[in-house]
């Protein structure tokens, strides 16, 4: 099956990749035992490279709907373990 839009796709692409690679670093950064400039230049690469790859994922599914779906759920992965990680550093 065809997509019906592109535009849609892409947008929807381009704002899931945005917002998992933010998660997903968010994660990394409170796991690295480096220096702050480093976390910041192993985030900026890092974080690249997934916006990039969630970007190909949603282009490759058939529809947004199909995207978002896959996103959402990693998205919600992502701020959980976010969210466990700070309660927990904020404990210690």
């Amino acid at each position: 099956m065809i997509s019906k839009s592109l535009w849609t796709q892409s947008i929807a692409a381009f704002f899931w990749g945005l917002l998992l690679s933010i998660s997903i670093m968010l994660n990394l950064n409170k796991l690295m035992p480096l220096a702050t400039d480093t976390r910041l230049f192993v985030g900026l690469l890092v974080g690249f490279c997934t916006w990039a790859a969630v970007i190909t994922f949603c282009l490759s599914r058939n529809d947004a709907k199909q995207a978002a779906r896959a996103c959402g759920l990693w998205l919600l992965i992502s701020v959980l373990v976010n969210v466990v990680m700070y309660v927990l550093w904020g404990l210690l």
